[in-house]
């Protein structure tokens, strides 16, 4: 197994774990009903998402913009998979797939 494919897989299941705990999140938000606390986007009651103070973060708050950071986070890493494997994948279905991914979590 080539050194690349090794750090493939390793990131491809960073994005899996990541994905999973939005996923937990997204429930959490449901669950305590607190789903558009945050009313704004992409800023967070004016302040640029990252920049949100902590401490401002209670309730469903907390709940709504954690799950926003985190699909940030997952928005993020699909973007460069899916750069990666357009760049050094010499296989066109698994450059396709990173592709798809990329579309479905831009759609979501």
């Amino acid at each position: 197994m080539s050194h690349q494919s090794v750090w493939l897989r390793r990131y491809s299941k960073l994005i899996v774990l990541a994905t999973l705990g939005l996923i937990f999140l997204g429930a959490l938000v449901k669950s305590f009903e607190v789903g558009l606390s945050v009313p704004d986007w992409p800023t967070t009651y004016g302040y640029q998402m990252f920049t949100y103070p902590w401490a401002d973060m209670v309730g469903g708050i907390f709940y709504e913009h954690g799950h926003r950071m985190v699909a940030t986070f997952v928005g993020a890493l699909t973007l460069v998979i899916a750069i990666w494997l357009g760049i050094q994948e010499s296989r066109k279905p698994v450059k396709i797939l990173g592709y798809s991914a990329l579309a479905l979590v831009i759609i979501q």
